[in-house]
């Protein structure tokens, strides 16, 4: 993604390119002005958000968020989730911005190694907004950067040799007054097991909003809190990266938040992923891809099961091959014939080989996302037609290429050119498109390395 064009402000410079990283499909841009110039907006394009606030030495900041037109066009086909994050990111930025001035001159130059705290002020800045949004009241004004700040102290801990996990939903659905107060983080920062006692998979902490550890939800008692809808959530298949806290967040509402094993932060609201940490770098969670996948192929319900079959094996350590095809015929010669589901009818009882048999034993009738997930861990690629029926799984896909980049890597991109569309899932949670052998976009991804304006390039902190 192109770097914005620098706007002699540093600090608003850094805090673009964090909002960059969020967002994929978006580009920032920063423009300054003089107290009593400012510009009238005119009525801007679907796509594009801006917000002015007060910038350095008196002068004003207009910040615009401005999403890639293919993007852009989710959000006329409904889109809420993107459309409530792209209208946040302005403002959010804004206050980052006001709140970093305090720390740098703003023609002073951000040193690589503080622009982490760039990052996770923006971070912090939009969650806030979030939680705002979905409180009757007003939340307590440090909670979420306090709680940030103590997450990612949690992400680098073990605690009797356990890499920690962690699930905290701070909400406004207890309305009485505790009988004793503990501040969160504050007062649990010397209790070593906490983080072991509310593991975010069996045990989410309930916060409240003037930021006192309540209570905690179980798993197995979901609904002993009450709520706004009924405990059967969508999220039920996010185990591994905190389907317990998405699934308060949809009982309790409020923001929730879940330290994953290796490391990432992962927040939710509403029973989905918003932002994910990971790599010292926030992303946002691309909830809207099934829409996207949808809008490259032309439509059906097969992108719907490939986008959620991918989100799940992100949020596991598993690895995997997704592929959209637009008839069966476009696999001949490309996936062997003992990998063909599809075929599994017409090969000779007397000359199956073993892969074809498992064929006749496997239920996708019919094919779920959990069900396409767990075929899709297999080594080799996974294959649906765009009504999202079953074509192939644990498919090898031979390529070149290989010599060059990960197998897994070259195998979508050769699929790429027989597929509509290919999704390659790292082991590292990262979710790559391919259309017709070229990357359309890496989700979720770790950024790459930082350049230092002073000169040189660092590793991103």
């Amino acid at each position: 993604m192109a770097a914005h064009t620098r706007s002699g402000d540093a600090v608003a410079d850094a805090v673009a390119d964090a909002l960059q990283t969020i967002l994929f499909g978006a580009s920032v841009s920063i423009s300054c002005g003089h107290r009593g110039r400012v510009r009238a907006m005119p009525n801007e394009p679907r796509g594009v958000v801006s917000a002015t606030g007060p910038g350095p030495k008196g002068g004003t900041t207009t910040l615009t968020v401005t999403l890639n037109p293919r993007v852009a066009r989710l959000l006329d086909a409904g889109a809420p989730a993107l459309a409530e994050l792209l209208d946040a990111l302005p403002g959010a930025g804004l206050r980052a911005a006001a709140q970093l001035r305090a720390h740098f001159e703003p023609s002073s130059h951000v040193p690589v190694a503080m622009r982490r705290a760039v990052r996770d002020t923006v971070a912090s800045e939009i969650l806030r907004g979030y939680l705002q949004a979905r409180l009757a009241g007003t939340p307590r004004d440090d909670i979420v950067a306090e709680t940030i700040d103590y997450l990612i102290e949690l992400s680098g801990s073990r605690v009797e040799a356990h890499d920690l996990t962690h699930g905290v939903v701070v909400t406004d659905a207890l309305p009485d007054e505790p009988r004793l107060e503990f501040r969160y983080p504050g007062d649990l920062r010397d209790a070593k097991r906490a983080p072991l006692l509310f593991d975010g998979r069996r045990s989410v902490l309930v916060v409240d909003s003037f930021g006192r550890a309540r209570t905690e939800l179980q798993r197995h008692r979901v609904d002993r809190l009450g709520g706004r809808v009924t405990p059967d959530s969508e999220a039920d298949g996010w185990l591994d990266s905190g389907s317990l806290v998405a699934r308060a967040t949809s009982v309790l509402g409020g923001l929730g938040f879940f330290v994953r094993a290796d490391r990432s932060i992962w927040t939710f609201v509403d029973g989905m992923p918003l932002l994910v940490r990971r790599a010292e770098h926030w992303t946002a969670f691309p909830i809207e891809l099934a829409a996207s996948i949808a809008n490259m192929i032309g439509g059906g319900p097969g992108a719907d099961l490939v986008a959620r079959a991918a989100f799940m094996i992100s949020s596991r350590p598993q690895g995997a091959i997704l592929a959209m095809v637009d008839s069966p015929a476009d696999l001949e010669g490309v996936v062997p014939l003992k990998d063909r589901y599809d075929l599994r009818e017409t090969i000779d009882p007397g000359a199956m080989r073993a892969e074809t048999r498992l064929h006749h034993l496997i239920d996708v009738d019919p094919l779920d996302a959990e069900t396409l997930a767990r075929l899709a861990e297999l080594d080799g690629a996974t294959v649906l037609d765009r009504e999202g029926k079953l074509l192939a799984y644990g498919a090898i896909v031979s390529s070149a290429d290989s010599d060059y980049e990960g197998a897994r890597t070259a195998a979508a991109r050769t699929l790429s050119h027989h597929a509509l569309v290919v999704l390659k899932v790292s082991v590292d949670g990262d979710i790559t498109v391919f259309r017709a052998g070229d990357t359309v976009t890496t989700l979720l991804g770790r950024p790459g390395p930082e350049r230092d304006e002073a000169g040189g390039s660092s590793e991103a902190t």
